[in-house]
């Protein structure tokens, strides 16, 4: 089978991950299969995202690393920098594709980008929705978790002062839930998550 035999019979499935590929392909898997996917791998047809999963990189190049985030380390969804950036309720450039998980913290560096994914716990896991882009579904925080999330990630170095807050440039116009925002800091049953939730409630509430 060549590459664009292949990339035919696997359309429908612009990342996959071998065992996937074994359902796909039935009979015609095979140890050769394995070696095509490493040779088309060093001529740049398909990238390994992690041992294992791959894609086609011409459909890697132009998607969204959002996307591929929740298939690289599952359960998880984006959140933390990434999500509030693209919420646009902080301003700098995120280089890393950030998510939590309820698995352990890990991260990992491909030719498509870099994600790291921090652990939180199973309880406080939620807050987010599924969503679509080029027909892939990925995960995504809402916005007001992903703000939770930030402050229980970074409570350690959170005082909840004005000056601090500051430096993070939070946007000033971002039309937050109190109500939802409360209620995802309580699920972390953090003392330090709901003081710096609240301080953020009581510096930002314009409303």
């Amino acid at each position: 089978m060549n590459f664009i035999e292949f990339k035919e019979k696997t359309r429908e499935l612009p990342f996959f991950e071998t065992r996937e590929l074994r359902l796909i392909l039935g009979t015609e898997f095979s140890s050769t299969t394995l070696n095509n996917l490493k040779n088309w791998s060093r001529k740049g047809y398909l990238t390994m995202l992690r041992r294992g999963l791959y894609i086609i990189s011409e459909v890697g190049s132009r998607i969204d690393t959002m996307i591929l985030a929740t298939k690289i380390y599952f359960p998880s969804y984006v959140s933390l920098e990434t999500a509030l950036g693209y919420y646009g309720i902080i301003p700098e450039a995120v280089f890393t594709t950030t998510s939590v998980t309820t698995r352990k913290t890990k991260a990992f560096k491909t030719p498509l980008g870099n994600f790291s994914y921090q652990k939180i716990k199973t309880r406080a896991f939620g807050g987010f929705e599924t969503k679509q882009q080029d027909g892939i579904s990925f995960n995504l925080a809402r916005p007001e978790k992903a703000l939770v999330d930030f402050f229980y990630l970074n409570s350690r170095i959170l005082n909840g002062s004005n000056e601090q807050f500051a430096e993070y440039r939070f946007n000033e116009d971002f039309q937050f839930k109190k109500k939802e925002l409360l209620d995802f800091a309580k699920a972390f049953q953090n003392r330090k998550v709901l003081f710096l939730t609240q301080k953020f409630i009581e510096i930002y509430d314009t409303k």
